[in-house]
C-alpha cells in the first residue's frame, strides 16, 4: 500500500485508514472503509470537513457513557445514519481514570495497569456487546469509525480483531497497532497531559511514567491475544462471528491485491 495510513487532523488525534493490510491468502483489505481514531471531541471545523468527506455511515464509540458526556463528538454536518455506544461497563468512572485517580502514577504501576486492561477490556461484556454490533456493520461494506478516548487500547483490540477475521497475519496485525506511535506526538503530549493530571490529582508525576498510557506495546496486544485464547473461537462463541460471516465479510471488504 502507497495511500498514507495516517490521516492528520488538527483536532483529532490518531486518525488512520486500518485497511491496506495483505491477507494470508493474498488479497488486500480495502482502503476507505475502515478508518480508527480518538474522540471527536475537539473536531475543528476543518476536521469536520475532511472527516464528511469520507462519506462514513457508521461511528462506533467505544467510551463509557461518563466519558461521552464530558468530552462528547463534535460530528460532521452530514452525520453518519448509525452511531454505535458502548452501554455502561458498571463502572462510577473509567478504569483509566480511576487509576490515575487513586494510582501512585510510578512506571511500574502504569506498565502493570496497562498489562491489566488488555486482559479486561476484551472480555467485558459491554465491549463484547458493541464488538459484536460492528461486526454486524461491517457486513454492509459501507465506511465506518471505531473509536474510544484515544483511539490506541479499546479502539486497537476491535481493530486487531476485524483485521484477523479478515485473514491479516498477525505481524501485520500489530504493525498496524504499532502505528500509534508514530500517529501520535507524544513526546510533545507528555509534558502538558503530566500537568493536567497532577492538577486533578494533586500528586506530582514524573511525565515519563505516563508513556506506556499515552503510547502501544507490542506486548499489550500480544496479552489481549493470550487472555482470548483461540482468536476463532472468540469471534464465533463470544461475539457470534461464524464462519460463513467471515467469508462474506472478506468478499465485502477485500480485493485482489
Amino acid at each position: 500500500m502507497n495511500r498514507p495510513r495516517i490521516i492528520a487532523l488538527e483536532g483529532v488525534h490518531n486518525f488512520r485508514d486500518f485497511g491496506g493490510w495483505r491477507t494470508q491468502d493474498g488479497l488486500q483489505v480495502k482502503n476507505d472503509l475502515l478508518f480508527r481514531s480518538g474522540h471527536l471531541s475537539r473536531c475543528t471545523p476543518k476536521d469536520r470537513q475532511m472527516i464528511d468527506r469520507l462519506g462514513l455511515q457508521t461511528i462506533a464509540d467505544l467510551r463509557q457513557p461518563g466519558e461521552r458526556t464530558r468530552e462528547p463528538n463534535q460530528l460532521p454536518a452530514n452525520a453518519p445514519a448509525t452511531i454505535l455506544e458502548t452501554r455502561h461497563g458498571g463502572y462510577e468512572e473509567a478504569p483509566h481514570l480511576q487509576f490515575l485517580r487513586e494510582s501512585d502514577l510510578s512506571v511500574a504501576s502504569v506498565q502493570a495497569y496497562m498489562m491489566s486492561a488488555y486482559q479486561r477490556i476484551p472480555m467485558e461484556e459491554h465491549h463484547q456487546q458493541i464488538f459484536t454490533s460492528v461486526f454486524k456493520k461491517l457486513r454492509e461494506g459501507k465506511p465506518l469509525l471505531i473509536h474510544c478516548a484515544a483511539g490506541k487500547d479499546r479502539t486497537g483490540i476491535l481493530a486487531a480483531l476485524i483485521l484477523t477475521a479478515l485473514g491479516v497475519d498477525q505481524a501485520q496485525v500489530i504493525e498496524d497497532y504499532l502505528l500509534t506511535n508514530s500517529a501520535v506526538d507524544i513526546d510533545a503530549l507528555l509534558p502538558s497531559i503530566a500537568k493536567r493530571i497532577e492538577d486533578q490529582t494533586k500528586k506530582p508525576i514524573e511525565p515519563e511514567a505516563l508513556r506506556p498510557m499515552l503510547g502501544v506495546e507490542a506486548k499489550f496486544l500480544e496479552t489481549a491475544f493470550s487472555t482470548i485464547g483461540s482468536i476463532d473461537d472468540y469471534l464465533e462463541n463470544t461475539l457470534g462471528v461464524t464462519n460463513a460471516d467471515r467469508t462474506a465479510l472478506r468478499n465485502t471488504l477485500t480485493l485482489a491485491a
